[in-house]
């Protein structure tokens, strides 16, 4: 994935940092300012590691479903939120121990974090697979005490800085700027290097050892300080005499909270837009998240310097500005994503666009708090005050948007409405800036219309939205879908010509015609040649049902759980008169769940055969059904003499997992069949059987049709090749596998295989 133009976006905002520093250095002439925004910077670097790997580690255990997301990243977020209130109080009442404060935080985090991921795996011993209330209070409960410790360090330092500087929206914008630089910089390294080279615990400990580092200094540093008398800036009295406070308190609060949920629905949004141009890969989001937040940083910083020596109306004309040109600007990135996927162009050229929206946003916060707190004693617990409404009205904007405008709306018009609701929360600024409603000037009425009149023209650009951003240039000759299912859980795209796209990664197609096999169809039917009387069988993932309707018609499956993540296929599918009956198969009981969480909420469940149509191995989330500890997990649920069938999408490294975790494997095509007990392959019985085989009474190899011989014939080549020369065709034996792919890693949950690799997912559409 071509990620320089993120890399160039976060060296650019760094040499601001850089320059800053210097800046702050000349303007307040104290000692050690410079060092406390660099040890903030460094402590945004570990946040974000702890945040993608603990997620990652919780959505192992509670499923990648919507619901469990959503509830691990609001208890993460919520943790952030109590933590800056609590940190708020602590600057009041120790204002002159912050920094040895801020330090015993770092240090409590380093610890936490070294035994973060030990803590989750045995809480999962306990809890996994457990229903939504209680996911809830463990996600919270395992995550609250890390997470609180983090936000009490920005009212904490906030505190300090004002005592030195006496302007408290020069202290946020520095802090929030470092602070903020430093996890987008975290981002970008765990896209191109940390997660791929050390996988979870090894990012954890890395973490740990920047918090210890960080923490010891800053403890060191402020026990010193606080023993030496009490510098003050001859800026200090001046600015605190002359503080004046624009907005009060509440009010801003409430658009700090506005804010916060407008951009975690851009976030959401912008997601869901790089996952479709990306087809699904992971680093897509650690480089997205890297351009959000280095942006955030940069607005930060520079709307502060723009209006330095500016009145409360100003600063508060501005903040309305801003949330306007955000809310513009916003309405035109999906399409302009799509609009150079299509020209062919790197998925991360669009990074400056996304760079610049976000930095309007990023500079709401700090200039709320120059307008809004004063440089006294209580400033670092106002300021937490603010920063507690920004975080819960990110966290409800996470919720909100995620489960129901995503879901009820979908991508172009969530993405509408949201740059409508930033519009309307800058023309509310802007007409409530003096404190009570005034008619704006003409400028700002024409500056509101603009902004308006934008995101509503925007629309048209949306056209054949989809197409674009899944197919790049082959759009033209794929053309309009057939059909799309938006929901909470994804974007499914089916072509013309029956091609099911889920979140942009090709997921099969509608066809069960082994006479017309364009989705290799066959390896369903080869069920039989190794597995003469299945039974009882689970299928994880139903995609287009075409798998689960060959499998269900065996003459020995007497019944078959699905499992599948995404509902949106259930109607597509009823759409689809060949595989329609299904969902009215007594036989079928279909259930809507993360795979993994299903298993572990149900120990009780055993089957003859599992089945996994699985996608392929660098696709997001792609471990979680192909790690050793995950086929450990089916084994256990597997009877006696049981096989596991799955898609090893031609990776040799799923291949010899797989073959690490059983005994006895057999290669079908890409496909791997494992079990704990040999197989006995039967040609004649199985060629019999295909002779047989029937789907809603059709006759799937009609004797009548001059083409069923041709395919017996090559099905029974096929069956007597077992030689596996070639990677991806023909059958081939397990240790006639083992030997071929020769030693290869084994793919656990902590390194999580390719999905950090660099792999260009278009490649494979």
């Amino acid at each position: 994935m071509e990620s320089a133009p993120v890399a160039a976006l976060l060296l650019l905002t760094a040499t601001v940092l850089a320059f800053a520093l210097r800046r702050q250095r000349q303007q307040t002439g104290q000692r050690g300012t410079g060092l406390i925004t660099v040890l903030f910077f460094f402590s945004g670097f570990p946040a974000l590691i702890y945040q993608i790997v603990w997620q990652r580690a919780l959505f192992v255990i509670y499923g990648v479903n919507v619901q469990s997301v959503a509830v691990v990243v609001s208890a993460f977020m919520l943790g952030l939120g109590l933590g800056s209130l609590a940190g708020g109080r602590l600057s009041a009442a120790f204002p002159l121990h912050g920094i040895v404060i801020f330090g015993i935080c770092e240090l409590g985090v380093a610890i936490i974090g070294l035994g973060s991921l030990r803590v989750f795996h045995w809480a999962a011993e306990y809890t996994a697979g457990a229903n939504l209330g209680l996911t809830i209070l463990f996600s919270f409960l395992l995550l609250n005490v890390p997470t609180m410790l983090m936000g009490a360090t920005l009212p904490l330092l906030v505190e300090q800085l004002v005592r030195s500087s006496g302007d408290v929206g020069r202290s946020v914008a520095i802090l929030y700027f470092a602070n903020t630089l430093g996890s987008a910089f975290a981002c970008y390294l765990c896209a191109e290097y940390v997660l791929l080279n050390f996988g979870q615990s090894g990012s954890v400990t890395l973490a740990a050892c920047l918090n210890l580092v960080v923490g010891t200094v800053a403890y060191w540093y402020g026990r010193r300080e606080s023993s030496r008398p009490v510098e003050s800036n001859p800026l200090t009295k001046t600015a605190i005499s002359t503080a004046q406070r624009g907005l009060p308190l509440g009010v801003a609060m409430s658009i700090a909270g506005l804010a916060g949920f407008i951009a975690l629905g851009f976030e959401i949004e912008w997601f869901r837009v790089l996952a479709l141009g990306s087809a699904d890969r992971a680093p897509a989001f650690a480089l997205l998240l890297s351009t959000y937040l280095s942006g955030i940083a940069a607005g930060s910083y520079a709307t502060e310097k723009l209006t330095d020596g500016k009145s409360p109306v100003a600063v508060a004309n501005t903040i309305g500005m801003m949330l306007l040109g955000a809310g513009a600007f916003s309405a035109y990135l999906p399409p302009l994503v799509a609009q150079l996927s299509w020209k062919n162009y790197a998925l991360m050229a669009s990074a400056p666009a996304f760079f610049v929206t976000a930095g309007l946003l990023g500079s709401v916060f700090p200039l709320l708090c120059r307008v809004a707190v004063s440089a006294d004693t209580d400033s670092g617990r106002h300021v937490s005050l603010i920063y507690l409404a920004n975080i819960l009205g990110a966290t409800l904007g996470s919720l909100v948007v995620g489960f129901i405008l995503m879901d009820d709306f979908g991508l172009k018009q969530t993405a509408i409405q949201l740059g409508l609701l930033a519009g309307l929360a800058g023309t509310l600024v802007l007409l409530f800036s003096t404190g009570r409603l005034r008619t704006p000037s003409l400028g700002k009425l024409c500056a509101v219309a603009v902004a308006f009149a934008a995101i509503l023209f925007s629309s048209p650009l949306y056209f054949n939205l989809f197409g674009r951003l899944i197919f790049g240039r082959k759009a033209a000759m794929v053309g309009y879908m057939a059909h799309v299912v938006e929901n909470r859980n994804g974007v499914i795209a089916v072509t013309a010509d029956g091609r099911v796209m889920g979140e942009g990664v090709h997921d099969g197609y509608f066809n069960v015609d082994p006479l017309h096999d364009k989705n290799m169809i066959f390896r369903a039917y080869a069920l039989g040649l190794f597995d003469a009387m299945p039974r009882k069988t689970l299928l994880i993932g139903l995609s287009s049902g075409s798998w689960a309707q060959v499998a269900i018609n065996q003459p020995h499956i007497e019944s078959m759980d699905i499992v599948e993540i995404n509902p949106g296929y259930l109607r597509l599918i009823a759409g689809y008169p060949m595989v329609s009956s299904l969902l009215t198969n007594p036989k079928v009981h279909i259930y809507i769940d993360d795979g993994r969480r299903w298993l572990l909420a149900h120990p009780e469940a055993h089957y003859d055969l599992v089945l996994m149509n699985t996608s392929f191995f660098w696709r997001d989330h792609s471990s979680n059904l192909l790690s050793s500890d995950f086929l450990r997990l089916v084994k256990m649920h597997l009877n006696p003499g049981g096989v596991l069938y799955y898609n090893a999408t031609a990776s040799a490294e799923v291949m010899a997992t797989a073959l690490h975790v059983f005994r006895y494997g057999i290669r079908v095509m890409n496909f791997l069949a494992v079990s704990d007990s040999p197989f006995a392959v039967d040609k004649e019985r199985w060629l019999q059987e295909l002779r047989e085989y029937r789907i809603d009474g059709r006759l799937m190899f009609d004797p009548q049709n001059p083409k069923t011989k041709e395919i017996l014939t090559a099905y029974a080549a096929l069956a007597d090749s077992r030689l596996g020369r070639s990677q991806g065709t023909g059958i081939e034996d397990g240790d006639a596998l083992a030997v071929r792919i020769g030693k290869r890693r084994i793919i656990t949950d902590d390194n999580m295989g390719e999905e950090w690799a660099n792999v260009n997912g278009a490649d494979w559409r």
